[in-house]
């Protein structure tokens, strides 16, 4: 029989394979190809947000949060002193969750639930957590509305300008929308959040389902925009689809068991959507070699939150199956590799924006959100002592906030920055 120990450096996954001194050079070159354009893992997609002046006090502005199942949607405004105030908040399930719709019905809803915000202002600032082009007028193309939402024929169209055409309609003519993806909303949210505290850049990371973040770039370090100029942009870099870390035979394996095999390898090793997959085939793999003396073969594929109960009490699915205390404590050896390996990597992924960041001086305000990051067990304690150890080592001061309100705070900043 191999030990666990023996398994996971056969199959080459100690989490001491990632290392973020020893892969940064190669994570900062991957996002500065995804900057000039040429070909890289990293899209580096521009949000055309460039914060060009400072952030207006005493203006409204409405905030739209479309992500996952729910809306929300708050007339907000900062005041004077920088303070973050909503008017009111208004919650609704996603148009779409309920029954599928066509594209013309998804954006009159949308304009039903908006409408009663725009005797305050006329201002909307629309985060849209799904797949979806964003265009230089600071619309975007929807490319695809998925996850629990359901909407037939939005491929291709502009949502800013079908939701103004739809308030038009509805009594609200000359209204202004623009859109920012979720993860860029919360980048700025911590520019919200310590919006006074002097820091010389803000960055945004999410790891729930998924894995993104997005930073403050230089507009001239962007060549594929062809701007130039002393202005910044916030990037979203795209982040779960990075290709370029150490993975070994398992992860490799895993990712060509799945429908889009090379595609999101980095979220593959991260995410909350992936890693209860991943432990699962781990599992699986370690019991045809012998690791456990009882073998390892559920009807049920375990998922995340499964990895998580075990981890944390020994509970849950993988608690009742594994019943000899050796298997127990090899599976608990495997699962825990696993996931600190992630904290990792999302350390990797939060100190290059960190470094890369555009930055008026060495503090870099870090906002991050997600159930991954908050709850997988011994995750985010690997991430921080990792993250803050190697920037500290290179002279830059970070502090890792979360921010509550997140994305309607990032929405406000975008519309009241330009």
């Amino acid at each position: 029989m191999l030990t666990a120990q023996e398994f996971i450096r056969k199959h080459k996954m100690e989490y001491t394979s990632i290392d973020v001194k020893a892969e940064m050079d190669t994570y900062i070159d991957e996002m500065k190809k995804g900057l000039c354009g040429a070909k890289s893992s990293l899209l580096m997609v521009p949000s055309y947000i460039t914060l060009k002046s400072e952030v207006q006090r005493e203006k409204s502005v409405i905030c739209v949060d479309a992500g996952g199942t729910n809306l929300r949607i708050a007339a907000a405004k900062f005041s004077e002193d920088g303070t973050f105030h909503t008017e009111k908040v208004s919650r609704y399930l996603m148009p779409g969750v309920e029954r599928e719709l066509e594209a013309q019905e998804f954006f009159d809803i949308l304009a039903d639930y908006i409408l009663p915000f725009t005797g305050i202002t006329k201002d909307i600032v629309i985060s849209f957590a799904y797949r979806a082009k964003i265009l230089p007028n600071i619309d975007c193309e929807i490319i695809e509305i998925t996850k629990e939402v359901k909407v037939r024929n939005a491929g291709g169209k502009q949502l800013g300008k079908e939701v103004c055409a739809s308030l038009a309609k509805k009594g609200a003519p000359g209204c202004n929308i623009i859109v920012i993806n979720d993860s860029v909303a919360t980048a700025l949210a911590g520019k919200a959040e310590r919006l006074n505290d002097g820091y010389g850049s803000f960055t945004g990371t999410i790891l729930g389902t998924g894995s993104n973040s997005c930073y403050i770039e230089y507009v001239r370090n962007i060549p594929k925009l062809g701007m130039g100029g002393d202005g910044v942009m916030v990037i979203n870099t795209e982040a779960g689809s990075y290709d370029k870390v150490p993975r070994s035979d398992i992860d490799i394996a895993y990712d060509n068991s799945m429908q889009n095999p090379g595609i999101g390898v980095f979220e593959k090793m991260t995410s909350g959507g992936y890693l209860g997959g991943l432990c699962d085939h781990t599992l699986r793999t370690a019991a045809r070699e012998g690791v456990f003396q009882n073998g390892f073969a559920p009807d049920k594929t375990i998922d995340t939150i499964d990895v998580n109960d075990f981890l944390t009490d020994g509970a849950g699915v993988l608690g009742d199956y594994f019943q000899a205390e050796d298997d127990m404590a090899a599976a608990r050896e495997i699962l825990l590799n696993i996931v600190i390996r992630a904290g990792r990597l999302l350390a990797l992924q939060m100190a290059a924006v960190a470094v890369k960041a555009a930055k008026e001086n060495d503090r870099v305000c870090m906002t991050i959100e997600g159930t991954t990051y908050e709850k997988m067990y011994g995750l985010k304690k690997e991430a921080l002592t990792v993250l803050l150890t190697y920037l500290d080592s290179i002279g830059i001061k970070a502090d890792v906030i979360s921010v509550e309100l997140a994305v309607l705070k990032g929405c406000a900043i975008a519309g009241l920055s330009r």
